[in-house]
C-alpha cells in the first residue's frame, strides 16, 4: 500500500473529477450518462473508452485498461501509485503529509525540500559533465564516443558527458553553488576517507552517462572508462534518490514510445544508445547489474512483452538465466535473442544494421525452449546417458510451467528428442514438484491412467460459484447499506476469489471512516494493476434481479454451498485415506462419518429450500 493515510488517498479521489482530469488528455464526447472517446492505451478507429461521471470510473471496451481517477494518472503518464496521487494532490492544492507514519522507505521518509536539492544537485553535475566533454580535457572523450557511431543529436538526447582526470573538480563546482557535503554524499557524487578526513570525487576521467528517471530527473550517473581500467563502469552510490535496483537506463525515453508493444532489456548504455538511435527506441538497460524484481515490476507498467538481449558470451547466457525466472513470475511474455558469440547488441547493431537485428527478434526463444537450447549444449542426446540428464534437467524446468497446454507440448518435445516416453517425464515432474511442494502435474495422456481417470479437479470452481462472488464484488462498491449486508453475510463464509475479501476489507475500511462507498473510492486502494483492471471489468456486469436483499441471499448460499462441497469432498479423502493405511483407525473414522452426516444434511437443507422457494 502506498506511504499516504488513506484518508488523504481518499480525499484527493473526491477532489479530482475523473471527467476533468481525462479531458485534460483526450476529447471526451457526450454518451448516454457518461462520455467517451479514443482510447489513448491502444490504437483504434472506433471509439471504445468509456468515462462514467457517476461512478468516477473509465473502462474501454477494446483493451480492458479502466480504472479510477488515480489508476488513469499511473496509465497515461506513466507513474507509480505516490507519484500520481502526488500529482493529483497538487492540482487540488492539497499539502502532501509531511513524512509516513508506518516508515518506509528512506526517499519516503526524507523530507521533499531535501529531495529537490539532490535533483538539483545532479542537473547541476550532468550540465558540467556535458560541458566537459566538448572542452580540450574531454577531446578523448569525444573522439571515443564519434569512433563508436554516435553524432551529435544522440549525445544530446542521452546527456553524456566527460568527467575530468581530477580530484575535486565537480567538488569544487558545488560546493561554490552553495551545496553543502552531507547533500553532496547523499548523491553519491563524492567519496569521504574518513581516515584522511577528507571528501573527493567519486568520478575520474570517465565518459558520463546520466541516469534519468521516468519523471525527467537526474537520480544518478554510470561512468565508463576508455581504456581497460577497473571497474569498466562504476555507478552512483544508492541514496535518498538512487536505488539501482529499482532503476532502468533509457525508461524515461521508452516511456515515451505510443504504443510501447515491448521492450528491450540489455546490459549496458551503450547498448541502449545503440538501438536508439538504430531505430529501437523500446530499450532499457538494468545498469549492469542482475536484473532486479523491482526492475521487473517497474517495465511491467509499460508493457508485458520483453525481449531479453543479453550479450551472446557466457556471462550474458548466465545473465539471461538469472533473469528469466524474474520475468514469468511477474507475468511477461519472454522472448530471448540469441547473438553471435562475443558480440553484444551495439555491435550486432553497427556490423549488420538494424534488419538483421529485427531478423534476430524474429528468430527468439521462448523462455523455455531457450533453457531447453542451453541443456543441449551441456548433454549429448547421441549417447543414453546424456538423453537422461537432459530429459532430467527439463522436467525440473517443467515443473516450474503452470500453463497446461505450453507443459504438455514441451513433453512432447522432450520424448521426441529423447526418445523417452511422455508418462516417465510426467511421474520426473511429479516427483521433482512433490520434492518442492507444488501442486501434482495434471496428465493428458491418451489410454489408461488410472491415476487420474474418473477424478474431478478440485481446482475447478461451479460457474454459480464464481458468478456469485463477483456479484458481490460489484454490490459491494453500490453503497453504504448494500455493502453492510454483504460483509456481515461474509463473516462465517470462506469466499475462493481472494479479491472478495481483499474487498470487503477496504469497504470496512471506509465504512469506519465514514467514507462514499462508491467503485472510485475502492480502486484508490488498489495498486495492482491486473487488480484494479479486474474490478473494472467486474464493476460494469449487468445483474438483473427483482429484490436486492434475496438476490444477495442467494450469492452468499451459493458461496455457502461451495464451501460445504469442499468440505464434504476433504473429508472424503480422509476417510480415503484411513481405509487404505495399514493400521485402521476407528476412532477417526467414526468422527469423520459422522461430520459428513452433518454436512449432508445442511446440503440437503439448503437444496430443498431452495425448491421450496422457487
Amino acid at each position: 500500500m502506498p506511504w499516504y493515510p488513506d484518508d488523504f488517498i481518499d480525499e484527493v479521489t473526491a477532489r479530482n473529477d475523473i471527467v476533468d482530469i481525462v479531458r485534460e488528455y483526450l476529447p471526451l464526447k457526450p454518451s448516454g450518462r457518461g462520455y467517451t472517446a479514443l482510447c489513448p492505451f491502444h490504437n483504434e478507429k472506433t471509439a471504445s473508452f468509456h468515462v462514467s461521471p457517476e461512478r468516477q470510473i473509465y473502462h474501454c471496451f477494446g483493451c480492458g485498461e479502466g480504472g479510477n481517477v488515480i489508476t488513469f494518472v499511473m496509465a497515461v503518464e506513466r507513474l507509480d501509485f505516490p507519484e500520481a496521487v502526488k500529482l493529483l494532490a497538487e492540482r487540488a492544492g492539497m499539502d502532501l503529509p509531511k513524512a509516513d507514519p508506518r516508515g518506509g522507505n528512506r526517499e519516503k521518509r526524507i523530507s521533499r525540500d531535501t529531495r529537490e536539492v539532490l535533483y538539483e544537485i545532479n542537473r547541476e553535475s550532468a550540465r558540467f559533465y556535458h560541458k566537459m566533454l566538448y572542452s580540450s580535457e574531454g577531446k578523448a572523450a569525444l573522439q571515443y564516443l564519434y569512433s563508436r557511431g554516435l553524432d551529435e543529436k544522440t549525445i544530446r538526447i542521452f546527456g553524456i558527458g566527460f568527467a575530468p582526470d581530477s580530484w575535486d573538480s565537480i567538488l569544487g563546482l558545488l560546493e561554490a553553488k552553495g551545496y553543502d557535503r552531507e547533500k553532496l554524499l547523499a548523491a553519491g557524487l563524492v567519496v569521504e576517507n574518513k581516515e584522511k578526513n577528507s571528501v573527493y570525487d567519486r568520478f575520474r576521467n570517465r565518459i558520463m552517462f546520466p541516469i534519468i528517471n521516468p519523471r525527467g530527473q537526474v537520480v544518478g550517473f554510470g561512468g565508463r572508462v576508455m581504456d581497460d581500467s577497473l571497474p569498466k563502469y562504476l555507478n552512483s552510490s544508492d541514496g535518498p534518490i538512487f536505488n539501482k535496483s529499482a532503476t532502468l537506463y533509457g525508461l524515461n525515453l521508452t516511456k515515451k514510445v505510443r504504443p510501447l508493444e515491448e521492450i528491450i532489456i540489455v546490459e549496458g548504455y551503450m547498448d541502449v544508445i545503440a538501438l536508439h538511435r538504430f531505430g529501437f527506441p523500446q530499450a532499457v538497460a538494468s545498469l549492469g547489474t542482475a536484473l532486479t524484481a523491482e526492475q521487473a515490476r517497474l517495465m511491467r507498467r509499460y508493457s508485458s512483452n520483453i525481449y531479453v538481449a543479453y550479450d551472446g558470451d557466457t556471462a550474458g547466457q548466465k545473465a539471461t538465466l538469472r533473469g528469466l525466472d524474474i520475468l514469468r513470475e511477474t507475468g511477461y511474455r519472454v522472448r530471448v535473442m540469441q547473438f553471435p558469440k562475443g558480440m553484444d547488441p551495439d555491435d550486432v547493431l553497427r556490423t549488420y544494421g538494424p534488419e538483421y537485428f529485427k531478423k534476430l527478434m524474429d528468430k527468439s526463444l521462448g523462455l523455455i525452449d531457450y533453457k531447453f537450447k542451453l541443456l543441449t549444449q551441456e548433454y549429448d542426446l547421441d549417447t543414453p546417458a546424456g538423453k537422461v540428464d537432459f530429459a532430467t534437467e527439463a522436467a525440473k524446468i517443467l515443473a516450474g510451467v503452470d500453463n497446461l497446454i505450453e507443459r504438455e507440448a514441451h513433453i512432447q518435445k522432450i520424448e521426441q528428442m529423447t526418445g523417452i516416453r511422455a508418462r516417465v517425464i510426467y511421474d520426473q515432474i511429479e516427483k521433482n514438484q512433490a520434492a518442492t511442494g507444488q501442486r501434482k502435474v495434471k496428465r493428458n495422456i491418451s489410454g489408461n491412467n488410472s491415476n487420474t481417470r474418473g477424478k474431478k479437479s478440485k481446482t475447478i470452481l461451479h460457474s454459480s460459484h464464481i458468478k456469485a462472488e463477483m456479484h458481490l464484488i460489484n454490490l459491494l462498491a453500490q453503497g453504504e447499506r448494500i455493502s453492510e449486508k454483504i460483509i456481515a453475510g461474509l463473516e462465517d463464509l470462506e469466499a475462493q476469489d481472494t479479491l472478495l475479501w481483499e474487498l470487503a476489507g477496504i469497504v470496512k475500511g471506509l465504512l469506519s471512516r465514514k467514507r462514499e462507498v462508491n467503485p472510485a473510492h475502492i480502486l484508490s486502494h488498489i495498486e495492482d494493476e491486473a487488480k484494479a483492471k479486474r474490478l473494472v471489468d467486474i464493476f460494469n456486469i449487468e445483474m438483473e434481479y427483482d429484490n436486492i436483499e434475496t438476490f444477495i441471499k442467494d450469492c452468499l448460499s451459493s458461496i455457502k454451498a461451495k464451501q460445504l462441497d469442499m468440505k464434504r469432498q476433504e473429508i472424503q479423502d480422509q476417510l480415503a485415506k484411513i481405509e487404505q493405511a495399514e493400521i485402521f483407525d476407528a476412532d477417526r473414522y467414526k468422527s469423520l462419518i459422522k461430520e459428513l452426516e452433518m454436512i449432508n444434511l445442511e446440503v440437503g437443507r439448503r437444496h430443498t429450500g431452495k425448491e421450496g422457494s422457487s
